[in-house]
């Protein structure tokens, strides 16, 4: 943003002033003018950010009101509710203890698998990208993990695992090719520079993979972990649809649909939605707070 060029904005402080400086004297600061635009609209985000924001807030009144004439267009409720069914059914079922019971035990299943599946992609994304003998002959098994169905995994969970464990092992499954393939390429875009230098210096291989490897990694993890987020979301759900745990949000889904409730399938996906953008959303703080210790 350059400043005001516009004599209509020029006139609009009453000076002859250029376009920028009437910005300035209009807010009464000696700050940029970008900063003074910020100021009059009582943000702290960059202008570009703000607009962003603004243009995503507009694309979503766009997608409800677009849902909300198709709902009027097909004027049948078991096909598509309109969008104020859903949030009135919405907050009736989160008024239920058990509506929160499922939304915690789905958030604990999804975390237990991605814990799991992050732990052990990154230990063996290590090894792959280590070593090429051990890529080799584990990027078979990864290559079979990465294209199976998730459906084929859900069944053959159900036949081996407990409900319980059945969306934790899918959610395992789907997260660890992501995970190794991240933390492997990281691992072979290291600056072989600084390991030469380290070895030079005589560190120790320990030393040198706590030191120097392993942070160099951090944005190809930090990558993989966003990708993989939502990854995880959908895979637990999916995996509860079908293997009905106890009080879990798939199970809700499940329920609603056998007894054809448009508008409660549609509430719970919306939680569903919620919570994966809620999780996006403090991973992208935590990469944007390291961008930003970083830059200091």
């Amino acid at each position: 943003m350059k400043g005001f060029t516009s004599v209509n904005e020029k006139r609009l402080v009453g000076s002859k002033l250029p376009a920028r400086l009437c910005i300035l004297r209009l807010v009464g600061s000696k700050l940029p003018a970008r900063l003074c635009i910020l100021r009059l609209v009582g943000s702290k985000l960059p202008a570009r950010l703000c607009i962003l924001r603004l243009v995503g807030l507009f694309s979503t009144l766009a997608l409800l009101l677009f849902w909300k004439i198709i709902s009027i267009k097909i004027d049948a409720d078991i096909i598509l509710p309109p969008p104020e069914d859903v949030i009135l059914r919405l907050v009736k079922i989160s008024q239920n203890r058990k509506f929160w019971q499922s939304v915690g035990n789905t958030t604990a299943r999804t975390l237990y698998g991605f814990i799991l599946s992050f732990s052990a992609g990154f230990i063996t994304g290590i090894a792959c990208g280590s070593s090429s003998r051990i890529n080799a002959a584990l990027s078979p098994f990864i290559s079979v993990i990465r294209t199976i169905p998730v459906m084929s995994v859900i069944l053959i969970a159900m036949i081996w695992f407990k409900t319980d464990i059945v969306p934790v092992f899918v959610c395992f499954l789907m997260i660890f090719p992501i995970i190794t393939a991240n933390v492997s390429q990281g691992i072979r875009e290291v600056d072989r520079s600084l390991i030469e230098m380290a070895s030079a210096f005589k560190l120790d291989k320990y030393n040198i993979l706590f030191h120097i490897t392993i942070p160099s990694t951090i944005p190809f993890v930090l990558a993989g972990v966003k990708a993989a987020v939502g990854v995880a979301w959908k895979s637990v759900i999916a995996a509860e649809v079908l293997s009905q745990p106890v009080k879990a949000i798939g199970t809700g889904i499940q329920f609603s649909q056998m007894n054809l409730e448009t508008a409660e399938v549609m509430a719970w996906t919306v939680i569903a939605i919620i919570l994966s953008r809620v999780s996006e959303f403090v991973i992208e703080l935590a990469i944007n707070s390291r961008k930003w210790r970083l830059s200091k």
